[in-house]
């Protein structure tokens, strides 16, 4: 079976900006339609790399092939991008059907055939009924699905989008990111995003590639990031998530964990040695023991309770002095300074690699 053409191929990439390196050996690969997101705190990279891809920045080595072709040297109005900003960057003497229609300028098509472009496009990110409107009247919502509408006009086979709604309200940003799948799911094409919010990546991705000083840590789903993270970087990055020191140890086939003076066996398979440290998600430590198989159970005392609605957010500090998160339903009630029991299911610990040094 032939492979399809990936949309973007990012092979060994490197660039210097003084004492930062924003992209560090970096490779990568987009399939064609996928929803991708580059993932990653502020000097991760990730606009960087975006701007390589765009053409608005090139690497000091490595190459860029867009749909099997080295574009790496090509210029931005050559590779059949569209690009969205955080900032919106609509022309405000135009109106928002003239802003839709600046995108379509490269073409001849005529007037009745942009006309028709315009409309289909307003309908599309959800603006029919606005092409006269004044761009200084649109909430920042309404600004955004402009900006989208623009860039998606000459029909580019990609649309890159650098944290276009970093800058909105946390409803409209809700509002935005299922519309924004839509708009992917309608339009079939490959876009490519950048953010450095977990939970959006999480929302909205098909991939999501988390980065750390210009290195692609990660590159998986967004079930098997959040539920197996390979590094304690990874791990720590997505909130809920606690890092903390263990032991595995392998002999004959078989496996066991030691966390806090408990031992529990494991299954070996695809564990490898490990960094000395494990990740446990929050809401998967409870503490009422069901006696259940293969669990650890540890003693531990409540430093702080953290009510936020349907659940609490406990701090707990083991015996050994480590702290956990544990996120369990509001209807269970311990109080600051409790002694209590924890249970975690070996099934739920994962075995972290090391970080790479940087």
């Amino acid at each position: 079976m032939t492979m399809a053409q990936p949309a973007v191929q990012l092979e060994n990439l490197f660039k210097r900006y003084g004492a930062a390196i924003p992209a560090n050996g970096l490779s990568l690969e987009i399939e064609k339609e996928a929803f991708f997101t580059m993932l990653g705190p502020s000097g991760s990279g990730k606009s960087t790399i975006l701007r390589m891809i765009a053409g608005l920045e090139t690497p000091d080595q490595g190459v860029v092939r867009i749909e099997g072709r080295d574009m790496t040297q090509t210029p931005p109005w050559d590779r059949n991008l569209g690009m969205v900003f955080q900032n919106y960057a609509v022309f405000p003497h135009l109106d928002v059907a003239g802003n839709v229609a600046y995108g379509l300028r490269r073409f001849k098509h005529g007037k009745d055939a942009n006309a028709q472009r315009v409309e289909e496009l307003l309908s599309l990110v959800g603006l029919t009924g606005f092409e006269t409107r004044n761009v200084n009247q649109l909430s920042g919502g309404e600004l955004q699905r402009v900006a989208i509408a623009r860039a998606l006009a000459p029909s580019p086979s990609i649309l890159l989008l650098d944290e276009p709604l970093s800058a909105l309200d946390e409803r409209i940003r809700r509002e935005m990111q299922q519309e924004l799948r839509k708009i992917h799911a309608r339009t079939g094409t490959t876009f490519i995003y950048v953010t450095h919010d977990q939970e959006e990546a999480l929302n909205m991705s098909d991939r999501i590639a988390v980065l750390n000083a210009g290195r692609c840590v990660q590159c998986d789903t967004p079930r098997k990031i959040f539920n197996r993270p390979l590094t304690p970087f990874v791990a720590d990055f997505f909130r809920g998530c606690n890092v903390v020191r263990a032991q595995f140890n392998q002999q004959d086939g078989r496996g066991h964990l030691s966390l806090n003076g408990q031992t529990v066996p494991i299954d070996p398979a695809d564990r490898g040695v490990g960094s000395g440290h494990v990740a446990i998600r929050g809401e998967n430590i409870r503490l009422h023991l069901t006696a259940r198989e293969n669990c650890l159970r540890l003693s531990a005392k409540v430093e702080n309770v953290s009510y936020r609605g349907q659940y609490c957010c406990y701090l707990l500090r083991l015996a050994d002095q480590q702290s956990v998160n544990a996120t369990v339903a509001a209807d269970k009630e311990f109080e600051v300074g409790s002694d209590i029991e924890i249970e975690i299911s070996a099934d739920d610990i994962v075995i972290l690699e090391a970080d790479k040094a940087m």
